[in-house]
Order: structure tokens, then sequence, then C-alpha cells
């Protein structure tokens, strides 16, 4: 079944807004990441990252044990589709209205500075709670701005899990247990995760470069992406999803992307289409050596004949909002956003990777009407998930 995105709300490195990020998706220029993509904070080796950082400035929260920066992220998503969300849920008791997140990151910032005070002063900051950094807060203080009171969760499987929040969101209205679920996923910059992919030996020196030929591993990002899912009238729908567990790796993806072409497989079935019917795909992308090398075989063996390109050069990998992030740049060029029907370049678009599965990149913005997109996210473990959006 088809179910209505009846509202986006976002926000990332490319802008606050709708109107922002499409914006800055139909620039020419998007081929010099750096316009972007910001310099940031020192790893634990005095190591500098280069990261996907929200340049906007975020709204305070009053309640102390609120006043987190994913919190922060999500309010400026959820003040953009306030509205449609008001007008839609007005009709349904609090208990038909559901909040399903994805988040992998949650407050742990404010936790690695409570921290460093301790060390440094032998006391934690006064407004600090341990709660803060728990993975349901997001979804709990969405509920609490909101009021709604029907199912209410997070889900966390790393880099798939606000795709995946998705399709959960999609369940609880099929089953009838909701009539409106406010779904996406958040994730903002700690020290963590930048650390803790450079264990892993997967970030970038300097700028990602999703299926380049010099590519060498991730830019870490964040962001939230938040939308309105009912079953009244749409202009942009979840039409298709399709999920797979391969188990392969704890980190790596599966060399013969068995485990991306059975997600991608599933979402087709259930959205009733051919590949040949999709217009444009969002690659996971992540410029890892592995991961652009499995997924471009998995696109190519499915017989996809369209463009295809991964935005995580521009907006970086924002981990558990990575799924809800570009499934909404997939929203914004099937709207009335998407005025000069862009289909965004893959940044950065020199010296495309000649090694890889002949796949139809997008070496520039190019024009044309979609009908279809279909989204990727892969995530450690082999959690992946696949999402088809049409109109």
């Amino acid at each position: 079944m088809a179910i209505g995105l009846n509202d986006l709300g976002l926000v990332c490195s490319l802008g606050d807004s709708k109107q922002s990020v499409m914006a800055a998706l139909s620039n020419s220029e998007l081929s010099q990441p750096q316009l972007l993509t910001k310099f940031d904070k020192l790893g634990n080796d005095g190591t500098e990252f280069f990261v996907g950082a929200v340049s906007a400035t975020l709204p305070e929260i009053c309640e102390p044990h609120f006043n987190t920066r994913n919190n922060q992220l999500l309010l400026t998503a959820f003040k953009q589709i306030e509205q449609t969300f008001t007008a839609l849920t007005e009709q349904f008791e609090k208990q038909r209205i559901a909040i399903v997140l994805g988040t992998s990151t949650s407050a742990i910032s404010e936790g690695e500075n409570a921290y460093q005070q301790f060390t440094d002063a032998g006391d934690y900051p006064a407004h600090f709670n341990y709660r803060q950094q728990e993975l349901h807060a997001p979804s709990e203080y969405l509920a609490h701005i909101t009021g709604a009171s029907g199912p209410c969760y997070t889900i966390s499987t790393a880099c798939s899990s606000s795709g995946k929040a998705l399709v959960s969101a999609r369940g609880l209205i099929e089953s009838g247990i909701a009539d409106v679920v406010l779904c996406g996923g958040v994730d903002s910059l700690c020290k963590m995760t930048l650390n803790g992919f450079k264990a892993l030996e997967s970030t970038a020196g300097e700028y990602c470069k999703p299926f380049h030929s010099e590519r060498d591993g991730i830019n870490i990002g964040e962001a939230a992406a938040l939308f309105v899912m009912s079953k009244q009238p749409a202009a942009v729908r979840l039409c298709g999803a399709g999920e797979s567990s391969d188990a392969y790796h704890v980190s790596a993806p599966e060399p013969s992307g068995r485990g991306a072409i059975a997600s991608m497989t599933k979402a087709l079935q259930d959205a009733g289409i051919d590949a040949k019917e999709i217009g444009y795909i969002n690659a996971h992308g992540t410029g890892t050596p592995k991961n652009d090398e499995m997924e471009a075989s998995a696109i190519q063996t499915l017989g996809f004949d369209c463009l295809v390109s991964s935005t995580k050069g521009v907006t970086g990998h924002t981990l558990g909002a990575a799924g809800a992030l570009e499934a909404g740049i997939c929203w914004l060029l099937l709207s009335d956003f998407n005025k000069d029907e862009i289909i965004p370049a893959n940044y950065p678009v020199a010296d495309l990777d000649e090694k890889l599965s002949p796949i139809r990149l997008a070496a520039s913005n190019s024009s044309g009407k979609i009908r279809f997109c279909l989204s990727n996210s892969f995530a450690f473990g082999g959690n992946n998930v696949s999402l088809v959006f049409g109109n």
C-alpha cells in the first residue's frame, strides 16, 4: 500500500528548510564540496576531521534536560511541518498519533562535554541528565512537544535506522494502530563517532568522494529529517520498501551485494514496479572503497537504467539520520519544490572510477521528469533497507 508523505522538515549541512536544501542541490557549483562541508573538531589523537556540520542557528529548548543538539535539530525540522501536522491530527485522538525515529548518537556529545567537566572540575554540569543520551530521548522529546500518546519508539540499526523508521511507521498505519505518524531520523556530531570511524579506517583524509577513483572513506555529518505520514492524499508517497539482513560482517558490506540486491528487489516488488521505471537512485554511496564497489555491482545486476548519485559528498554521512535525509532528498525531487526537475549530480563529479560496474552515475546536474525514486541505506551487520518513492 502506498502511504502519503504529507510534509517534510529537514536540516543538514545544505540548509535548514526545504527551499534552501533544494536550492543547494540545484547549484551547479556543488562539485566543490568545501562550500558545504565544514571543518571541525580535533580527534583524540589530534586528527582534524572534515564533517557535514549544520551551520544554521538552532533554537534553544527551555527545559534543560531536553536541551540537546539532537533535539534542537529535531525541533528545527518539526517547526517546518507543524502546521501540516496540526491540521492532519486535529480530527484524531492523541493515542492515534505515533512517533517513530531513527538515531545512533542521541545526545552523546552532551555526555562527552559533561564527562570532560567532571574530569577537569570534579562535578557534572547542573543541566546534565544521563537520560539525554538514551536512544529513546529524541522520540520522547517529540512526544512531549506534540502531545502524541500513541506508539513512540526509536530504531537504532546504525546507518539504516531512519530508513527503517519509515518502514515501521507505514506498518503502524497499515495495521490500523495509528492514523498519523511523525517519522524520520536525527543524529548530531560527536567525538565518539568521529574517532570510532577513524579507528575502523573508514574516514576520508579530506573530502568524501563517492564512486570516485580516489575515494578513501566517509565524512561524518549531522541532520534531522522528519515526515508527516498518513493515509491522506499526498503529492509524494512511500510506494515500496525492502529490508534484508545478510549478517556478513560487523562493519564491512557483503562483497557480492547479496543483501543490497535483496532489499532493492523487495522494494520494487512491494511497489509493484520494474527496475526500468525508477527514474533516479540516491545511492548509499559512502565513498568507502568496499561500499561503492558493492553497490555499483548490485545496481548494475538488477538492470537499472536511470541516473545514480550519492549526496553524501555534500551532506556527509549522517549515520542514523541518513536514511530519512536521503528519503527527504527524494521527496524534494518528486515535489513542487523541484520546479526545474533537477536530478542531482554525484558529488564530487570529477574522475569517476571506471573500475566499478557500469552504472549511470550523474556526472553533472541533469533535468528530467521523475516518477519513482529509489533510496538505499546499508548499515553495519548487513542491515539494509531500500525505499521507493513516487507521485
